[in-house]
């Protein structure tokens, strides 16, 4: 499950991050883009995440936010940038990428689309001041 792998490394960075405000008290959301061919279990991280998190109190009760990025590759040969083509196995039902260019077969780079990353972080910070509530 290399979910939980991905989970402790958002922690990790997350927390790194708040320790850049010396009066951060909660972290309330983490925002995520995930890539499709990175192949992540949203569901599995979210679990994993839940069960990490509870161990920390600035970060118990945070929320993933998800959004999924759409996978970009960008051809040597030809020069063609856009999405990537999947052929269906009929054997496992399956839908497999098919790493070439759809135009001339050539060999391709993946630009977008195969990573996991923090596009944004919601904290409190105590400023110190009292209000009555």
């Amino acid at each position: 499950m290399h979910e939980l792998q991905i989970a402790s490394n958002l922690v990790n960075a997350v927390m790194d991050a708040a320790k850049e405000y010396k009066n951060a008290t909660k972290i309330e959301t983490v925002h995520l883009s995930i890539g499709k061919l990175s192949f992540v279990g949203e569901e599995q991280l979210r679990f994993c995440w839940g069960a990490i998190t509870d161990e920390r109190e600035i970060l118990k009760g945070s929320e993933l936010i998800i959004s999924d990025e759409e996978v970009e590759i960008s051809c040597s040969s030809c020069g063609y940038v856009g999405d990537l083509e999947v052929s269906e196995d009929p054997l496992y039902h399956y839908m497999m990428p098919i790493f070439a260019c759809p135009k001339c077969k050539g060999d391709v780079e993946i630009t977008k689309g195969n990573g996991v990353t923090i596009t944004n972080i919601k904290l409190m910070i105590d400023d110190g001041e009292e209000t009555d509530g």
